[in-house]
């Protein structure tokens, strides 16, 4: 009898341990991305950049292979802009200062005559070369940092230029490599200095790509007022790649939720309507996104759900033909990024 017994609970203990069979709908990367209808007009950005014209660039732009800064191609680019419901353009601004730069901003101005966009800087510290070992503070570089924004205001100052809430929009280039002794000092003096001026900011950190939100907090909590990933296209994992609305999603959820609930800091969605990374290096081993209007359309709406307190999208890129994301029309394609775009965030 005691046999029976054991075998008995041998086999209760076996059923207890077996699992239902796991399939490919039980993912949870497994689902469909549903449309947000636009009940409000979102605010639109778009980055736009300077040109090399790689000899790999198989599109052709309808406007021809343009110079930057070019005033004819620039007069073009801020028509098409402004049918697709674009809000605003970002330019590079870099310090120490950078001659295409200005060059891009002054072409931008002279033909915005019509005051049909708005315009916002990125601030580039790249050329610093900022290291851990080699920061602002030890390149006696904080004033002079200061003193660049100060530079600005005669932008500022400029009917056009992109405000939240009154505040004058600028980004950071790669804000998490804005090595500093004390970055929460810096950005205090630098707010402090330009308030007492009468110029509010409103600072946008850019990430080149997603990582969990608390890998890089250092660097904006009690600093910035929002992030963005600029690049979450370039990646060589086949599980983001096949499913990257989906990827997207779940990652901007959970960075909206972090950053939001421990410093206020708004998560602003960046995409792109494809990307090619092997315009730039052929020997890249990350995927293609390809041109799709599926595709625009689910990152899109990712985008929407995921929206912050500003209603802020901006796109990578408006004419960064090395990497394929440009809206920009096409020969392919025409201006059915651009179409599409208009219908997913201005309610007319």
């Amino acid at each position: 009898m005691k046999h029976i017994y054991s075998i008995l609970l041998l086999a209760l203990v076996l059923a207890s341990c077996q699992k239902d069979e796991i399939t490919a709908e039980d993912h949870m990367l497994n689902y469909d991305i549903e449309e947000v209808p636009v009940t409000e007009d979102y605010n639109v950005g778009a980055l736009y950049v300077t040109n090399t014209w790689n000899a790999n660039i198989e599109e052709v732009p309808l406007a021809g292979q343009y110079p930057n800064a070019d005033e004819t191609a620039m007069k073009q680019h801020i028509l098409w802009a402004d049918s697709a419901g674009i809000d605003y353009f970002l330019f590079r601004y870099s310090f120490p200062e950078v001659a295409v730069d200005k060059e891009m901003i002054s072409s931008f101005l002279t033909q915005n005559s019509d005051s049909l966009l708005n315009f916002a800087f990125r601030y580039n510290s790249v050329p610093l070369k900022l290291t851990k070992t080699n920061t602002l503070e030890q390149q006696g570089k904080k004033d002079d940092f200061i003193q660049s924004f100060k530079d600005m205001i005669p932008y500022f100052d400029h009917p056009n230029y992109q405000k939240v809430d009154g505040k004058y929009v600028v980004t950071m280039i790669s804000a998490n490599k804005f090595y500093c002794d004390s970055l929460e000092l810096v950005y205090q003096e630098l707010r402090e200095e330009m308030s007492a001026i009468g110029y509010d900011l409103y600072l946008i950190g850019e990430q080149t790509g997603w990582t969990p939100p608390a890998r890089f907090e250092h660097y904006y909590f009690n600093a910035l007022d929002a992030v963005t990933f600029t690049n979450m296209f370039n990646n060589a994992w086949y599980d983001r790649h096949a499913f990257l609305p989906q990827s997207m999603d779940l990652h901007w959820q959970y960075s909206k939720d972090y950053y939001m609930s421990k410093d206020g800091l708004e998560m602003i969605p960046t995409v792109a309507p494809s990307i090619n990374p092997k315009i730039n290096n052929p020997n890249a081993t990350t995927f293609i996104i390809d041109r799709e209007s599926d595709f625009f359309w689910s990152i899109l709406n990712v985008a929407k759900k995921n929206i912050g307190p500003s209603r802020t999208i901006i796109i990578n890129s408006f004419n960064d033909w090395n990497f394929n994301t440009q809206l920009e029309p096409g020969e392919s394609y025409g201006s059915s990024s651009l179409e599409l775009l208009k219908k997913q965030t201005k309610k007319n």
